[in-house]
């Protein structure tokens, strides 16, 4: 099993979490319109950009809550320093 075929499996694998994401929200939504059609506002939505990266329960968290966009993000770092030192 050469440095290709690990980077291969693991965008196969990230593609898949993508995708997977993707339809359960979809189905979410279309779940959603057959409800009804009453308007939520969330006060959350209001809030400003630096604001939202707090954690609406817990304001000592702050910048930390980033979880799985940290993880994204390492996930795409991971695949750049595989694919840069693969010989």
């Amino acid at each position: 099993m050469d440095g290709y075929s690990i980077l291969a499996g693991l965008l196969i694998f990230f593609l898949f979490f993508i995708y997977i994401t993707w339809f359960g929200f979809s189905i979410k939504v279309e779940n959603e319109k057959n409800e009804g059609k009453d308007i939520k506002i969330n006060p959350y939505d209001n809030l400003p950009f630096h604001r939202k990266l707090i954690d609406k329960k817990n304001n000592k968290v702050e910048i930390f809550d980033l979880g799985n966009h940290i993880l994204i993000i390492g996930m795409i770092l991971l695949v750049i320093f595989v694919s840069i030192n693969v010989d």
